[in-house]
C-alpha cells in the first residue's frame, strides 16, 4: 500500500452470551427461529448436532425446539456461529435431548443417558432439502412413463447445493451413465454402500477415501431427472433398501470414567432450559 492509505491491526474485548430460542415449527427451522427472533444459523447449528438423528427435511407441523446457545458479541454485534449447549428437540412427539460434553477430543453432543448423537450415517445427503419422491417399488415414473422400481429416496435442492458423505468410505465409482447422470457410490464397509444420482459435478474420483460430512458433489438434474434432486440410494448386504427405515447403532458413547462429570453436567443444563425465564430477552 502506498500512502496515504495504511494498515492498523487492532483487538476488540469480545463478550459471549447464553442466550435463548424456543419456539414450535409451523413452517421450516430457519422460518420459525426467524418468527422468534433468533438468529437464521442458528439453524445450521442445531441441524450440525442433530444430523445423526432428524432429518430436517421431514419436520412436521408441531415439532418443537428449546435451546440454549452461546453468542460471541464484539463492539455488541454478533459475530460466528451461535454453538448450542444443551436443546431439548420435539420430533413427532419423541423428546430427542442434546447435552454438550467434551471428553478430551473436543465438543460432542449426547443424550441424557450419555449415548453419543453421531451415528454411523447421517440421515440425509444434503442439509435443508425436502423429499419429493420416497423409495417405492411400484412408483409411475414421470419420465419413462411407466411403472417402474424407485430404489432411492429423492432429496428437491436448488442445483449447486453440496452433496455430503452420509458416512466414512472409500469411492468405488465417480462416473456417469445416461440413466444416472453424473454419480458417486461409496462403500463404507461389508455391509454397507451407498449412491448420490443426477449430480451437476462431482467432487470425488474412484478410490479415494472420504469421511463423513465431506462434499462428494453437487445436485444437478443430469440423467432422467425433471428437475434438481439427488437420488440416494442405500444397499445393505447387497440389497437395496429404504434407509429411513434403518436403525443404525450410535457412536462412542460417554466413557466410564467421564460420566460423573458428565451426569453433572447434564444435571446443570437440564435444571436451567427447565427454568422457563431462564436466558430469555
Amino acid at each position: 500500500l502506498r500512502p496515504p492509505y495504511g494498515v492498523t491491526l487492532e483487538s476488540y474485548p469480545t463478550d459471549t452470551l447464553i442466550e435463548r430460542a424456543q419456539g414450535v415449527i409451523e413452517s421450516s427451522l430457519y422460518v420459525d427461529l426467524e418468527r422468534v427472533g433468533a438468529p437464521t444459523n442458528l439453524a445450521l447449528s442445531m441441524a450440525a448436532v442433530y444430523a445423526w438423528t432428524v432429518d430436517f427435511s421431514r419436520l412436521q407441523e408441531g415439532d418443537a425446539f428449546d435451546v440454549l446457545y452461546e453468542r460471541v458479541y464484539v463492539n455488541d454485534q454478533p459475530v460466528g456461529m451461535p454453538r448450542v449447549i444443551v436443546c431439548h428437540f420435539e420430533h413427532r412427539n419423541r423428546m430427542l435431548p442434546a447435552y454438550r460434553f467434551d471428553q478430551g477430543a473436543g465438543d460432542d453432543y449426547f443424550d441424557e443417558e450419555g449415548n453419543s448423537l453421531r451415528k454411523a450415517f447421517l440421515k440425509a445427503p444434503v442439509e435443508f432439502s425436502r423429499i419429493s419422491s420416497r423409495y417405492n417399488l411400484k412408483r409411475f415414473h414421470p419420465i419413462l412413463n411407466r411403472t417402474k422400481a424407485h430404489y432411492g429416496t429423492d432429496y428437491a435442492a436448488p442445483t449447486g447445493t453440496p452433496i455430503l458423505a452420509v458416512g466414512d468410505g472409500v469411492v468405488t465409482k465417480s462416473s456417469y451413465t445416461k440413466g444416472n447422470g453424473k454419480y458417486v457410490k461409496i462403500r463404507h464397509n461389508s455391509t454397507y454402500e451407498t449412491q448420490y444420482l443426477h449430480m451437476s459435478k462431482r467432487a470425488v474420483t474412484a478410490g479415494e477415501r472420504v469421511r463423513q460430512g465431506q462434499v462428494i458433489g453437487y445436485v444437478g438434474s443430469t440423467g432422467l431427472a425433471t428437475g434438481p434432486h439427488v437420488c440416494f440410494r442405500f444397499w445393505k448386504n447387497g440389497k437395496q433398501v429404504d434407509h429411513l427405515k434403518e436403525d443404525f447403532p450410535p457412536s462412542e458413547p460417554i466413557e466410564s470414567h467421564q460420566m460423573d462429570a458428565f451426569q453433572a453436567a447434564v444435571t446443570e443444563w437440564r435444571a436451567r432450559i427447565q427454568d422457563r425465564e431462564f436466558a430469555v430477552r
